[in-house]
Parts: structure tokens; C-alpha cells; sequence
């Protein structure tokens, strides 16, 4: 199912996030889109992860990518594809692995890109086990696989795809629409391993990510 727009949740998630003011907002503006390589900055160096989603509230732009790339709220982001700079609003982590793990990015007047590797974003939605599902990471680029149901929480597993290698980590999960667009229905957060030996990839749903990011937000 597709989700065009969510204008209450991007309402709430505006005037959370804009407590985190991004660097350098007077900069020329840029544009940020899913798929986009992302350096996130700390004391401990740089970690190169993929941003997932983007889109613009009111006069700010913002973007998710995986909790575990972000590290906390107020570090640095820079967008290596367009020069961009933000920083970390929120980010969600546990601890165990298998939990929440997303994070949400505040890019300020730069702009949120509609595409996909060149292919028009349609929007966000839920997982259809239905339709194929891929992902579009730094390092693996565009690979494609099946949903084999949800993991754990928000999670869930997909099969048939290569391993993912570090720096995947945050990036777009989209299934094909007939119309040629793309709808995003999650970040990608690495591989699964069973004690029996099975691999599986996992992201987290971005709907459900989202909604838990509105209530960390409003928690704070």
C-alpha cells in the first residue's frame, strides 16, 4: 500500500526537529535524495553510511538513515553527492540489535530530491509481500530480493539479495511500482544470522520508524 503524503506526521515532526539547527544556514542550498552517500561526523572520525529517505516540512528539509550510523543528536552530516550539510535530530538506538534503529536528519533549506538512482520516488508505504523488494546501498548499488515476513518490531527479513557490506547501512528498501516509480517502504540495517546458519537481510519499516521517531522527539 501507498502512502503519498503524511502531512500530520510531517507536521509534528517539523516543529520537533527544528530545535536541531543544521550548520552553515546561510550556505547556497543543495539537494539531498535517498540513495545519497552521508559521512557522519564525531570525536572517533567519520562513519559513511547511505541516506534512506528525504522530505521537506514547512521550510526544512529532513532525512532518515540507520540509528547505529548517527550516534547521537546534534553530530554533524555531510552529504558527499551534493555537498550538503545537516545535522543529527533524533536518533533511536537499542542496544540489541534486532530493536529500533533508525535516525532522522535535519537538513535545513537545503532541498529534498523526488528521485531514486533516477527514478522517480512516488512516496512512502508499507511492505507488499506481493512485489519485489530492493535496495539501493553505496556499495552494493541496486540489488532485489523477496519479503519473507517481519522479523522483530518494526523489522523485517528479506531473501534472495547479496550481502550487504558496511556503508549499506540506512539505505533505501523500495518495491517497483506499475507506473515506473519507486515507493521507499524502509532503511536497510544489515544482515540476520540464525543459530542454524540462515542468512537473512533485515531494514526497519519507515512508516513504523517515523511514528516512533514523532514520539522520541516529543519525549526529549
Amino acid at each position: 500500500m501507498r502512502i503519498a503524503a503524511l502531512p500530520a506526521l510531517t507536521a509534528v515532526l517539523g516543529l520537533v526537529t527544528g530545535l536541531v539547527t543544521p550548520p552553515c544556514s546561510h550556505a547556497a542550498t543543495r539537494t539531498v535524495a535517498a540513495g545519497d552517500a552521508i559521512a557522519i561526523h564525531s570525536a572517533a572520525g567519520a562513519t559513511t553510511c547511505t541516506l534512506g529517505y528525504t522530505y521537506t516540512s514547512g521550510a526544512t528539509t529532513y532525512g532518515v538513515t540507520a540509528g547505529h550510523c548517527a550516534r547521537a543528536a546534534g553530530t554533524t552530516v555531510s552529504d558527499y553527492d551534493s555537498g550538503a550539510v545537516g545535522r543529527v535530530a533524533i536518533a533511536v538506538t537499542d542496544p540489541d540489535p534486532l530493536f529500533d534503529d533508525f535516525a532522522l536528519i535535519n537538513f535545513g533549506a537545503n532541498r529534498s530530491g523526488p528521485t531514486l538512482n533516477g527514478m522517480p520516488v512516488s512516496g512512502i508505504g508499507v511492505p507488499d509481500p506481493r512485489t519485489t523488494v530492493c535496495r539501493s546501498g553505496i556499495r552494493t548499488r541496486t540489488v532485489c530480493g523477496q519479503l519473507d515476513g517481519r522479523l522483530l518490531g518494526y523489522q523485517y527479513n528479506v531473501t534472495g539479495m547479496p550481502e550487504s557490506i558496511p556503508g549499506d547501512s540506512g539505505a533505501p528498501v523500495w518495491q517497483p511500482a506499475s507506473d515506473g516509480t519507486a515507493t521507499i517502504v524502509g532503511i536497510w540495517l544489515g544482515e540476520h544470522h540464525t543459530h542454524s546458519g540462515t542468512r537473512t537481510g533485515r531494514f526497519t519499516s519507515l512508516t513504523e520508524s517515523l511514528t516512533e521517531l514523532v514520539v522520541a522527539g516529543l519525549q526529549r
